[in-house]
């Protein structure tokens, strides 16, 4: 059990150490500090608060909420449009496949299998007809 914890946290500390991680985090940080996104999220923020507020409100104005979804697809757009966020969502996005690439490894190793067989059976490639095909039986 030992040897797995300190393969984990070697494990951990790779990742901590990788490009892709220290790109995500550095382009977090610029996000924070740039006041024009930084004020892009908390507009979103806000107004996703307002029509959230609008919806657990039993007597629901639905002109109301209409009106505030309009400025929470606003806030979005904008937030969206700002070159910093779409950086940094490139960037979490990267950090995502690497980490779901590190997860089909273990599962691999650890199972002898990838997800797509897991979820349907088959392995990949597999086109379900077993004519002329060994690999599955």
């Amino acid at each position: 059990m030992r040897e797995v914890m300190t393969k984990a946290q070697e494990l951990a500390e790779a990742i901590l150490a990788s490009a892709v991680y220290r790109k995500m985090k550095e382009l977090e940080g610029e996000v924070r500090r740039d006041p024009e996104a930084a004020n892009a999220l908390g507009q979103l923020i806000e107004k996703r608060s307002r029509v959230e507020n609008i919806l657990s409100d039993s007597n629901m104005d639905p002109e109301e909420l209409k009106k505030a979804s309009l400025e929470m697809e606003e806030a979005e757009k904008a937030m969206n449009q700002n070159e910093k966020i779409q950086a940094l969502r490139e960037a979490r996005k990267d950090f995502q496949t690497m980490m779901d690439n590190v997860n089909k490894i273990l599962r691999l190793v650890v199972t002898g299998e990838v997800a797509e067989e897991r979820e349907t059976g088959r392995a990949g490639g597999c086109s379900g007809s077993c004519a002329g095909c060994s690999g599955c039986q």
